[in-house]
């Protein structure tokens, strides 16, 4: 597992976690504080990157498969580069335009760093790696969330997005540079029709049903979560414990997720994935009977970060199993076509709900758990072995 281009892509997602964690958790704040627009513009905002991630994920996937893992994921990076203009401008246009390209590209980011990381590590050892490349990218937003938080309250948004921007062109150069090629799995190439085309034989597999499934409807719950848990907190003792509730929250989902990939090498992906699920039903209910307390909705929102990237520790381990090699980068793009659909989703509704009643936006989300957990119990009691 721990070869140099395990290594590489681990160091790169390190850096761009702690560039881009705290403009993405902050975000939210940036609109109501600094715009002075709503939570559900926010939302809105936020759908942008995540309906056109979820879209390009799919092309994303198909040019992985075709041109290659560096190519793609490298491509993706430059996403990264540009959305540190978001906490410099405040031209809602310019922020419009930077979102959609940031969108396009985190969809060949995600096929590209993901179907390197399947194709770079025995199949084996891949819940392990997938919960230590997880963990580079957590730990990294971690730090950048109470780094980001702090300079926030010191200094401005500004110093933030042009600290992004300068040092996410140098980790583009220094990827370009330092991340090895991986060799072409397969000699034949279809053509970029066909592989599209291919999506909708997938979706022929009650197996891969269940998957997408189960990649949906807890995302749902955390779009609703990762939009309303900061801005509560911020709205009741300010921007640096957000920030500081970001950075708990990433460095516990890092310890799951790095015991979460122990287990699934050892147990399955299909036993993981149902008990991370029921745990995040659990913690959502929680979080549904206690809104009003800002003490509570921080740990839940801890405990909650934890069960709920647990599961995304599986998804590798269900796309090698489920996908052919010459696929694999497809799988990827697929399953983060749903994962981008719950998280809008949960966005979205959660965002709109909140103006209704608080309670109720994170009642629906855990709905969409409880559910999930159903699908979950399905696919471990499926005569298919994962």
């Amino acid at each position: 597992m721990w070869n140099r281009q395990f290594i590489s892509l681990c160091l790169i997602l390190l850096v761009a976690g702690l560039v881009t964690a705290p403009i993405e958790l902050l975000f939210p704040v940036y609109v109501e504080d600094v715009l002075g627009k709503t939570v559900w513009f926010a939302a809105l905002l936020r759908s942008i990157p995540i309906t056109l991630g979820g879209l390009f994920a799919l092309v994303g996937g198909a040019f992985s498969d075709r041109l290659g893992r560096k190519l793609t994921l490298i491509l993706g990076m430059t996403g990264a580069l540009v959305v540190g203009i978001v906490f410099i401008s405040k031209q809602l246009l310019l922020i419009w335009g930077v979102l959609c390209y940031q969108g396009i590209a985190s969809g060949f980011r995600i096929a590209g760093g993901q179907s390197y990381l399947i194709s770079a590590v025995d199949a084996n050892r891949l819940g392990l790696a997938a919960a230590v490349y997880f963990l580079t990218y957590t730990f990294g937003g971690a730090v950048g969330s109470a780094i980001g938080g702090k300079l926030i309250d010191r200094f401005n948004y500004g110093v933030v997005g042009g600290g992004a921007i300068f040092v996410m062109a140098l980790l583009i150069l220094t990827a370009l540079i330092l991340l090895p090629r991986l060799p072409r799995e397969s000699d034949e190439r279809e053509s970029f029709t066909q592989m599209l085309v291919g999506y909708r034989k997938a979706l022929q597999h009650r197996e891969i049903r269940l998957l997408l499934g189960m990649r949906f409807l807890p995302t749902y719950y955390w779009g609703t979560v990762s939009l309303l848990l900061p801005v509560l907190i911020d709205r009741a003792v300010g921007v640096k414990l957000a920030g500081y509730y970001g950075a708990s929250r990433d460095l516990f989902a890092a310890c799951c997720q790095l015991i979460s990939g122990r287990i699934c090498d050892a147990v399955g992906a299909k036993s993981t994935a149902l008990v991370a699920t029921c745990l995040v039903a659990l913690i959502a209910a929680l979080i549904t009977l206690n809104t009003d307390s800002t003490i509570l909705l921080f740990a839940l929102g801890v405990f909650s970060a934890g069960a709920a990237w647990s599961i995304s520790i599986t998804m590798p381990r269900f796309i090698d199993e489920f996908f052919a090699t010459e696929e694999k980068g497809r799988g990827v793009g697929i399953t983060h076509l749903a994962w981008s659909s719950g998280f809008l989703s949960g966005h979205m509704v959660g965002g709109r709900l909140e103006s209704v009643e608080i309670s109720l936006s994170f009642a629906v989300a855990g709905g969409m758990v409880i559910i999930s957990a159903i699908l979950a119990f399905r696919l471990w009691r499926s005569e298919t072995s994962v």
